[in-house]
């Protein structure tokens, strides 16, 4: 799992044409939301996402209809990154429309940690190779009400780092969810070449307690002329 732009990086407003349907938000919690008291383990929580793994499926709504999935393997190959020991993981994701052009997206990307399992970069080739040029660090816990930013990575159009290609800027909000869980919502603020914003991304994980993040949902809005906004609900 990537900690941020988990589906942003391949998906692009210009792929998506034809596309009918209106925005949509979110789902709303069913109760609540209540504001939990307790401290969450949001570094843990996170390296153990990073160690083990995810696979999950999801629907589409907004300006697209339809529904996809995303598998990442844990972290579990060593190997360098940008000089340095590493762990590497392959992301996979499908998805498939049912009212836009094309009818189907397939991308595939490999994502880079540190030996603590803290993210590095990625790289999906022949889109983008980010680096975070400035380690990124998670905060241990995380309380209802907070917020930081954590970072920015920098992107370029392959691994030689010649062509600059954009960043992202990444924060976090955590937001009220039940006595016993919160909400992580990462925003990423996607950025191209010429340093204008071409789409938010804000990706919601429930966390409990126990350090577990279940992904619920996201949501990207596309800017710089293009209204498509997508939201994937797991």
């Amino acid at each position: 799992m990537k900690f941020i732009s988990l589906l942003g990086f391949a998906l692009s407003a210009t792929l998506l044409s034809g596309c009918g349907g209106g925005g949509g938000g979110g789902t709303p919690a069913a109760t609540g939301p209540v504001t939990s008291t307790l401290a969450f383990p949001m570094q843990s929580a996170y390296r153990s996402v990073v160690a083990n793994g995810m696979s999950r499926s999801f629907t589409i709504s907004g300006t697209c209809s339809g529904s996809g999935s995303r598998t990442t393997s844990p972290a579990n190959t060593a190997t360098t990154f940008e000089g340095a020991p590493a762990f590497s993981a392959t992301s996979t994701f499908t998805l498939t429309f049912t009212n836009c052009t094309p009818a189907s997206i397939a991308s595939t990307s490999t994502s880079y940690s540190d030996t603590n399992y803290d993210p590095r970069g990625f790289n999906s080739v022949g889109v983008n190779y980010g680096v975070y040029l400035t380690p990124l660090v998670i905060p241990t816990t995380v309380m209802v009400g907070g917020t930081a930013v954590l970072g920015t990575e920098t992107l370029y159009t392959d691994s030689t780092k010649s062509t600059p290609n954009g960043r992202v800027d990444l924060s976090y909000v955590v937001e009220a969810d039940t006595a016993t869980t919160a909400i992580i919502n990462l925003i990423s603020k996607n950025y191209n070449a010429s340093g204008t914003l071409t789409a938010t991304e804000q990706n919601r994980y429930r966390i409990n307690a126990t350090g577990t993040l279940t992904p619920t949902v996201f949501d990207i809005q596309y800017s710089n002329g293009s209204t498509t906004h997508l939201i994937f609900t797991f």
